[in-house]
């Protein structure tokens, strides 16, 4: 059965070739600033390595990290948590971790339960679905060539004209609103991680895209993954 263009999206493209960066490198980034991870979703390793690169950025600066990992309705719970009004054991089932995700909770657990390591936490999910009518959106130049190019012969010789705008629609509002949603809840001083699928950050044209028309300091970002994994000419690999 042909997957669907969106997992095929989200599950990597064809290869190409990209510079690595160490973790030490971007725990040196000073605030203010963006820094976007792109992970496999629920990848233990991944996301270790997501902590390593926040705990170090912390050492010396305040640091929001933004979770697409969490629907944007779970906000006034990460806050009690924060406010010590919620116990680390409750958080998952009050953020309705198994229904709004569906990952496995334990390899996000430091990233989610981050206010006790005194980081500001900010939900960044949204629910899936097209476009509000009242949202106006800049799509990035040949957004649509990019996302069908980047599947291959999967997608780019079988998506009508249509279809294909819709999908580039769909993936922008996404891009946009995990964007959007991590902004709204940095204060802007030191710096803000957003942690979102690797399908938003791959190419530069997804979330990190739609940041830097919504920030005024430097946006940088990663693929939190090994060497053999696939990516596009440009992009960053974690080492």
């Amino acid at each position: 059965m042909r997957q669907s263009w969106l997992a095929l999206l989200l599950s990597g493209g064809p290869p190409g070739p990209c510079d690595d960066v160490s973790i030490d490198t971007l725990t040196q980034l000073q605030g203010p600033a963006v820094l976007v991870l792109g992970e496999r979703h629920g990848s233990r390793k991944e996301l270790k390595r997501a902590w390593r690169i926040v705990d170090g950025l912390a050492a010396d600066q305040p640091v929001t990290v933004a979770l697409e990992a969490i629907h944007e309705d779970g906000q006034p719970t990460l806050d009690a948590f924060a406010a010590s009004a919620l116990s680390k054991r409750d958080l998952p089932d009050a953020l309705d971790w198994e229904t709004t995700w569906g990952f496995p909770y334990r390899p996000y657990k430091k990233l989610v339960q981050g206010a006790n390591a005194g980081l500001t936490v900010v939900a960044a999910g949204l629910t899936l679905g097209p476009k509000p009518d009242d949202i106006e959106l800049v799509v990035p130049p040949d957004y649509v060539d990019h996302l069908t190019a980047y599947m291959g012969g999967h997608a780019h010789g079988d998506m009508p004209p249509e279809m294909a705008e819709r999908f580039t629609t769909s993936m922008t509002w996404r891009d946009f609103r995990i964007a959007e949603l991590a902004v709204q809840g940095w204060s802007g001083e030191g710096v803000l991680v957003v942690l979102t699928g690797r399908g938003h950050v791959e190419g530069q044209l997804g979330t990190n895209w739609q940041l830097e028309r919504l920030v005024d300091v430097p946006v940088q970002s990663a693929i939190l993954s090994d060497k053999d994994a696939r990516c596009l000419s440009g992009d960053r690999l974690v080492d």
